[in-house]
């Protein structure tokens, strides 16, 4: 049993009568907090009031940044272009170069970023709250908001309900430490040599991108995209598929480019080696084990960014793939497509989820495997073989027909050394936001005045 004892006079100042809210470890993180010189953000900052409804201006372009399009590990951006009819109703806050825009909704993923250059005066959902700095760095306000400090603030003042938020007036109280500025354009450095690295990393994956679609010869995919088309039984009868999705003209097309490749064709099975090596975790119920999940994959990048660790006999019954270094895990799901992943050093021997595919082959480099399972090339032929209605995801029975073009080592190769590039240097960047993030927190934990 957790106990904690609160006076009265606390309990007055903030209104709050929910155990919840002065739980040991909240309590210790304010204490530890007040030991340093710290001040309530609204003393350093604004939260913007700048609003625009791009529905007034239905034809013109924005960019939109929601919830979900915000990396939680390093604060990336990933951005929607919509028009301004497609607006949806929260796409309303403006932001500016420099602004820091922070969740209101489930704080606890740390959905924070700051606002790059080319995003100055595009919209952002009302789910985040807008806060421009006046005394502050807003690099070291960032780096902050990325600290467990931070956070367990912004926890312990979400509201107790079934959909955890917190106000723009709380956000206003937490508590923001204020080392000197030197010690502040410190961090500003290292957040920047990171996001640098950053950069660097996605012109690589682009630049293997683009090589890899030059090989392939799919530079230029125009499909064509007619709602009616007609197909015979002959193409029926072999898939006793009936539905018209399963027919769409894109999925003939996308063979054609393959057998137009220049390179021999071979079904997946027949080069690549799909496992079916598993075990059972609750047999050894006191033992732990890393545990790689569908949502643990980053769509837009690839990496695998967390992982869980489950003791065996809470193991769930999908956890089961046992997987080695470098094996590529293809999700079945067809609303996971996207999360391809590639498996590091640090995860040899974990166990993944049965809604991967766990692939390797002695003829393809597994940087490129990698790749190839995130173009178009493969993910139109794994939405083709996608099946059921409520949960529609590709069968292990027809995974091993998909097409795979025999594309030559030394070709491959040049892909593969651009992934590898990739991975190393977003590795580099996460490290050092890490250490951004340890300084600051070293700040705090060190009582410095």
């Amino acid at each position: 049993m957790v106990i904690s004892e609160i006076k009265y006079e606390q309990v007055i100042e903030r209104l709050r009568f929910d155990a919840e809210h002065y739980q040991p470890a909240f309590l210790e993180n304010e204490m530890i907090l007040k030991r340093v010189n710290c001040v309530p953000l609204r003393e350093v900052a604004n939260f913007s009031k700048a609003r625009r409804n791009p529905e007034n201006i239905p034809e013109e372009e924005f960019e939109y940044i929601d919830i979900s399009n915000i990396n939680i590990f390093t604060g990336e951006i990933t951005t929607q272009k919509l028009k301004g009819y497609r607006a949806p109703s929260r796409a309303r806050k403006v932001v500016r170069e420099n602004d820091i825009i922070l969740s209101t909704v489930r704080p606890n993923r740390n959905a924070v970023a700051i606002i790059p250059k080319k995003l100055d005066n595009e919209i952002c959902s009302t789910g985040f709250s807008v806060i421009k700095t006046r005394k502050i760095n807003p690099w070291f306000l960032f780096a902050f908001l990325k600290t467990k400090y931070a956070i367990n603030q912004l926890v312990r003042l979400t509201m107790a309900s079934m959909y955890p938020a917190v106000s723009e007036e709380d956000i206003g109280t937490i508590l923001i430490p204020l080392p000197s500025p030197s010690f502040q354009e410190n961090i500003e450095t290292v957040i920047r040599k990171s996001y640098k690295k950053l950069n660097e990393a996605n012109a690589k994956y682009n630049e293997a991108e683009s090589l890899l679609n030059k090989i392939l010869g799919i530079e230029r995919l125009d499909f064509n995209q007619d709602k009616i088309f007609e197909v015979g039984f002959d193409e029926v009868e072999p898939t006793l598929r009936f539905d018209a999705e399963h027919h769409q003209l894109k999925y003939k097309q996308i063979k054609k480019v393959i057998y137009k490749s220049g390179y021999k064709v071979k079904r997946l099975k027949e080069v690549v080696r799909i496992s079916t090596k598993k075990i059972d975790p609750t047999q050894e119920p006191a033992k732990y084990f890393n545990y790689i999940e569908l949502a643990n994959i980053n769509p837009s990048s690839g990496e695998i960014e967390e992982y869980s660790q489950i003791i065996g006999h809470k193991a769930p019954s999908r956890a089961r793939m046992v997987v080695k270094t470098k094996d590529v895990l293809v999700a079945s799901l067809s609303g996971s497509l996207d999360n391809v992943g590639l498996v590091p050093h640090e995860l040899d021997g974990a166990i993944a989820s049965t809604g991967f595919f766990v692939i390797s082959s002695e003829h393809f480099l597994s940087e490129f495997l990698f790749l190839l399972f995130r173009s178009d090339l493969m993910k139109f032929q794994l939405e083709e073989k996608a099946a059921g209605a409520i949960m529609s995801a590709v069968p292990k029975t027809t995974f091993g027909d998909l097409l795979i073009p025999l594309v030559p080592l030394e070709k491959q190769r040049l892909v593969s050394n651009l992934i590898k590039e990739f991975f190393s240097l977003r590795k580099e960047a996460k490290g050092l936001l890490e250490k951004a993030k340890k300084e600051v927190e070293q700040y705090i934990e060190k009582g410095r005045n």
